[in-house]
């Protein structure tokens, strides 16, 4: 039975030094581009400062060697670090507070990314028609001709609703993608 045990005890030895020896420390400097996507909705009519917001990594950070330092999928987390709620136009700005990289959190100091609300002075056939263009390139990008008219049909809805809506506090959705820059350089053990 001891000797199983020793087998076994040797066998995970080996399968984990050769990992432990590639693992080293890498630098990223100061204008890294960290690119977020949030997992859950932050409205500034209940956003607070100081509150913590889930995201991940959509794409790779590489580091100056080429190699990636921080992967795809990563949790990360955002912070608010500022809530205005105002008549005409609210604002929640976000910074990228950490990323979780092999099981350990690093903390980064980043650029604050800033999100307005609608400042109240366009109607809403305003925003139909915004909604039923940008639906029309879409759909005539997709789908030709008939994907135009789908699109169009479809952005103005999206924008009819959104025009009718009497809620003017800024949401920022979930599964938006946010881009932040490194204030200053981080170390990450890969």
């Amino acid at each position: 039975m001891t000797s199983v045990l020793r087998n076994a005890l040797i066998g995970l030895l080996l399968t984990t030094a050769p990992q432990a020896v590639l693992a080293r420390t890498e630098f990223l400097p100061a204008g890294t581009r960290v690119n977020v996507r949030t997992t859950h909705p932050v409205a500034a009519a209940s956003a607070f400062r100081g509150m913590r917001v889930d995201g991940f990594v959509y794409r790779p950070v590489i580091g100056a060697g080429g190699r990636v330092v921080v992967p795809r999928g990563s949790p990360a987390t955002l912070q608010v670090v500022g809530v205005r709620r105002a008549s005409g136009r609210d604002r929640v700005s976000l910074s990228l507070d950490s990323v979780r990289v092999g099981g350990r959190r690093y903390r980064l100091a980043t650029s604050d990314v800033e999100f307005r609300g609608p400042s109240g002075t366009r109607g809403t056939a305003g925003r139909t028609v915004g909604g039923a263009a940008i639906g029309g390139v879409t759909g005539g990008l997709i789908g030709g001709g008939t994907g135009a008219a789908v699109g169009a049909a479809t952005g103005g809805t999206v924008g009819a609703v959104t025009g009718s809506s009497r809620n003017r506090h800024v949401t920022v959705p979930s599964n938006t993608r946010i881009e932040f820059r490194l204030h200053s350089p981080a170390r990450i053990r890969t």
